[in-house]
């Protein structure tokens, strides 16, 4: 007999995350997975979160550049209200899926502070907190830079924050914190895992 459970207290069954620098291919991935894993149609309860800059009040205001945003307070609220909207989202459903970490902030500050873009590093306490919670997820597809991918700029994606510059460095330092911290994750660039994990041909 099959039946579909309700989901009232403790955390997701199963948790996933997609990371990795902008416009690398994150979102395609995600869809894959829901597409794959056919879970509406094996009524299991699934929840996507997409990045939270898409969807704050700084949305308009090119949050990851310097003109507008682009300090050590931004992006710790970024921190935090990603982490707040996983815990809402991840007590109500089976499979939460989430497109970014905290880790991405933590990852974003480092470099954009190297490049001067945010004035201020992120304290210590918050790597530990984001890479202690990475290594909670059941999967993390960390989608790595193509550099023969051009980058399609969007509404938040332009300017210093779009700029394919930052991508490889960005890229770079994720994959430093990963193999320092030990966190497991499924690794490749866009192409690689939709043809590794997807058999999606090139």
């Amino acid at each position: 007999m099959t039946y579909m459970r309700m989901k009232t207290l403790g955390k997701a069954n199963k948790r996933i995350a997609v990371v990795g620098a902008h416009g690398v291919g994150k979102n395609t991935i995600a869809i894959k997975l829901l597409e794959r894993e056919k879970f509406s149609e094996r009524g299991v309860n699934v929840t996507y979160m997409p990045e939270t800059v898409r969807s704050t009040m700084f949305m308009d205001h090119n949050i990851l550049g310097k003109e507008i945003g682009g300090n050590y307070y931004s992006v710790s609220w970024l921190f935090h209200r990603h982490w707040s909207q996983m815990l809402e989202h991840e007590y109500s459903c089976d499979v939460f899926i989430s497109k970014r970490l905290p880790l991405d902030y933590v990852v974003f500050n480092e470099v954009a502070y190297q490049l001067g873009m945010v004035d201020r590093l992120l304290e210590p306490t918050y790597t530990l907190l984001a890479v202690d919670q990475a290594k909670e997820f059941d999967e993390v597809w960390f989608v790595r830079h193509n550099p023969e991918h051009e980058m399609v700029e969007d509404s938040v994606r332009q300017g210093e924050a779009g700029n394919a510059d930052l991508q490889p460095l960005w890229d770079q330092r994720y994959k430093d914190i990963i193999d320092n911290w030990d966190i497991p994750v499924i690794e490749g660039t866009c192409g690689e895992l939709l043809a590794l994990h997807f058999d999606v041909k090139p």
